[in-house]
């Protein structure tokens, strides 16, 4: 039987991270030792939490449409999941293992349809909702999901037609209104979309069953489902692992719960305390810092079904009792355009106008880097925001910056408690780590830069159906089984992770290493520079060739107050001629993933497709 009192699962407390006088004071060092720590199926974990806390009666999800609320006590949210739960079980006869995809926006729908799957063991599979027909196809294909709840509209952007070629044999469509109790006219002034008359009450390769009625006419029972929290799968995710390629990343109950438990005294959380859902619930990092972490940890979770505008933001949070504080989880690119809204009505004038700046107490920024020039302006306005790191194979926190004690900006932050890391030759794991953290080790520095790699009880089971990928991206050394990330950096000598980039990133330029996010954070002191990307393209004569792509501030325009060649010359000016852009196109946006990251290679791509057709490239 597995227990964090593994080899396996502890830590060398002679790290470096442990001894050089940054960790926070409090923080336990190994996961076993974290108050409360109890690894058991998730169903099982929330109803310990309930009971630990005294939260049954208390509000736990909080539902925002526009200027509409509704708040679901967490008895009620218990009773509409093991209704769910209930039905999947005795009416479809679903089964623990059995895989059920969830394609819905952040909702209470999804928390219920959620917590329905962990109640009778089966997997849900997160879905993003803004997949295109074959996307969702490709997705459903490689679980062999036979459930499918979904948004009643998405269903006629596509679905429809590529039910019958996957496994799903039931359809669960569902609408925002489901769980509301506001009267009939208030709905209807929401004008919250439906498409309940487009879709058929049955089809000759799948059953329809309706979320509203589910919950109306099934009576709860109680099931008892054998989980192994450690051996059995609790999530299917989609992700493009450390290649690049779709895979299918499997979380156990015990990857999930575990990291859960890591993250809650580095960021001293609290039952009551208000956690922001404006980030993806079918992603892992609004999954487990937002929604498990509110059901495990009893906190409240606010949920926006999309991020909504910092006006409305704002309004929201007014009307919001949260006397233990607020936390605000995202990606860097809702923290810039808060502080750019804060900016535009003025500090004073935002302040007197909303009370968000008062009540809220941390954010934790992810899915990327975050830039000083981000960081900081927020802090001035807000309060600390401390950067985290992790993957969709890591449930999925590693690091995390220390939120208070002594920090250093433009890093990854310390692994948090249970987890290990080390830096290893990206093309040769099996030669060792090349630093480990240890002072007999000592090699610290930029100079011994290497595949970021991480150890713990956080890392997935592995990818689902493939193997190869298993034997290439997890390995074993020293006891440990090391989950390979792809990112490429370096440690210093406190322990701190700094990433150059993506292996897959790297720009070759005459044979020098090109940090792509090194040049970006370099570009965005530029004062005329709001937004930047950078790629590589192929290049005859030095092999490839870095090219920028740029949002202007708002007041320049080229042509007007700036030319695409000054640019050019400032980066000359401010970086090695090998870094410096040879090209620089000014862009109206950026292509972005629906969690904010900037999606480089679609950039990249465009121009390759156009420089193989012989076409002209911008810059």
């Amino acid at each position: 039987m597995t227990s964090l009192n593994d080899k396996e699962y502890l830590v060398d407390e002679n790290k470096v991270w442990f001894t050089g006088g940054y960790w926070p004071e409090g923080v336990p060092k190994q996961l076993k030792d974290v108050e409360g720590i109890d690894i058991t199926p998730l169903w099982k974990g929330f109803i310990k939490s309930a009971d630990d806390y005294g939260i049954w009666d208390s509000d736990i999800c909080i539902f925002a449409y526009g200027s509409y609320m509704e708040r679901v006590k967490l008895r009620k949210l218990f009773e509409y999941a093991k209704k769910f739960g209930t039905f999947l079980y005795h009416t479809l006869g679903i089964r623990k293992g059995d895989v059920v995809a969830i394609d819905l926006p952040n909702s209470i729908n999804f928390v219920v349809a959620y917590m329905g799957c962990q109640y009778i063991g089966a997997i849900v599979q997160g879905i993003n909702p803004t997949y295109k027909p074959m996307e969702l196809l490709h997705a459903l294909t490689m679980t062999k999901a036979k459930v499918l709840v979904l948004m009643d509209m998405l269903y006629i952007a596509g679905p429809a037609t590529i039910l019958p070629k996957t496994s799903i044999k039931y359809l669960i469509p569902s609408n925002f209104t489901d769980f509301l109790t506001a009267d009939e006219e208030t709905i209807q002034q929401l004008g919250i979309p439906s498409a309940k008359d487009k879709i058929p009450s049955e089809t000759e390769d799948y059953k329809v069953y309706w979320m509203n009625q589910i919950i109306k006419e099934t009576e709860p029972k109680d099931i008892t489902v054998d989980i192994d929290p450690w051996a059995d799968p609790a999530v299917y995710l989609m992700t493009g692992g450390t290649t690049g390629l779709p895979k299918v990343a499997m979380l156990s109950h015990a990857n999930l719960i575990s990291n859960l438990y890591m993250i809650k005294p580095w960021t001293n959380l609290e039952p009551g305390m208000v956690t922001i859902g404006s980030i993806p619930f079918f992603h892992s990092f609004g999954l487990t810092c937002v929604m498990s972490g509110a059901l495990s940890l009893g906190m409240q979770m606010l949920l926006f079904p999309k991020p909504p505008s910092d006006d409305v933001l704002s309004e929201t949070i007014n009307k919001i009792d949260a006397p233990q504080g607020i936390i605000y989880t995202g990606v860097e690119m809702l923290f810039k355009r808060l502080t750019d809204y804060v900016d535009e009505l003025g500090v004073e004038a935002y302040k007197k106008k909303y009370d968000f700046t008062e009540k809220l107490k941390y954010a934790t920024q992810g899915a990327g880097p975050l830039h000083d020039y981000v960081r900081i302006p927020f802090e001035n306005i807000f309060c600390p925001i401390r950067v985290g790191y992790g993957l969709t194979e890591t449930s999925p926190v590693v690091s995390i910056a220390p939120f208070w004690g002594p920090n250093k900006s433009g890093k990854l932050g310390l692994p948090i408690p249970g987890t290990d890391w080390a830096i290893f030759d990206s093309e040769n794991f099996e030669a060792g780590p090349i630093c480990d953290g240890t002072l007999e080790k000592n090699n610290f520095g930029v100079e011994h830069t290497g595949e970021i790699c991480v150890a713990g009880p956080q890392i997935m089971l592995g990818y689902l159906g493939k193997q190869k990928e298993l034997e290439d991206n997890l390995k074993m050394w020293g006891g440990k089984r090391w989950l390979l990330t792809g990112d490429i950096g370096f440690m210093d000598e406190h322990g701190f992770c700094e990433i150059r980039d993506r292996k897959k990133s790297l720009i070759k330029v005459s044979g020098h290493s090109v940090y792509p996010k090194e040049v970006e954070e370099l570009m965005g002191h530029h004062p005329a520079i709001d937004q930047v990307a950078v790629a590589g393209l192929p290049d005859e004569s030095t092999g490839e060739k870095v090219k920028a792509w740029v949002i202007l501030k708002k007041g320049f325009k080229v042509g007007k107050n700036i030319e695409v060649e000054d640019i050019k010359k400032w980066c000359l000016e401010n970086m090695a001629k090998w870094k410096s852009p040879r090209l620089v196109e000014v862009a109206r946006k950026l292509p972005v993933s629906i969690t904010g990251k900037v999606q480089r290679r679609e950039l990249q791509e465009k121009d390759i497709t156009k420089m193989e057709s012989g076409k002209e490239i911008k810059g």
